[in-house]
């Protein structure tokens, strides 16, 4: 069974290592297979430990536990625009990942849920967030989660490759 809780700063490494293994597993073929290599445990590792220990309020991060072990997790906020300006009047889901061997067991659904009740209780009306258009897999997950595609997309540039996002957002009242 898997729970869902608050990410405390003993959750880094987990969090870190969850991140680069399924970066590298739903990413490939996607992105380039030296930026996937180049992903560094420890470096997600320092920038995980910044979040928790200095939390942006109402940005929250929230961990799925299977046996102990943590097996995804969850990181939310106020909305940031592809220029990097705020929009305090909506909220975002900049990262929800969930570690490959843990798909499709329920694990992505309890953290998205943590978080919209998380943002809903913030007072947040609409929450967004950005994917890869070429990543059926999490566009479904997003869709069973109630999020529609809004239109907007941008392409970003990762290692040398241009790569399309989409937005989607939920309107959460």
């Amino acid at each position: 069974m898997t729970s869902v809780r608050p990410a405390v700063v003993d959750d880094v490494p987990a969090i870190a290592a969850v991140h680069v293994r399924t970066w590298q597993t739903a990413y490939e073929g996607l992105l380039p297979q030296t930026v996937l290599d180049g992903l560094d445990v420890a470096e997600r590792a320092a920038m995980w430990r910044n979040a928790i220990e200095h939390p942006s309020l109402p940005g929250a991060i929230f961990v799925a536990e299977s046996d102990g072990m943590v097996v995804g997790f969850v990181a939310v906020g106020i909305y940031r625009a592809p220029g990097g300006e705020r929009d305090p009047s909506a909220a975002q889901v900049f990262a929800i990942y969930v570690t490959p061997d843990r798909w499709s067991i329920g694990a992505g659904m309890g953290l998205m849920h943590a978080a919209i009740e998380h943002l809903a209780g913030h007072g947040f009306a609409e929450v967004r967030l950005w994917v890869f258009a070429d990543n059926p897999r999490a566009r479904r997950f997003y869709e069973r989660c109630g999020f529609v595609a809004d239109g907007e997309t941008l392409v970003e540039d990762v290692g040398g490759r241009p790569v399309e996002e989409v937005r989607y957002t939920l309107h959460v009242r």
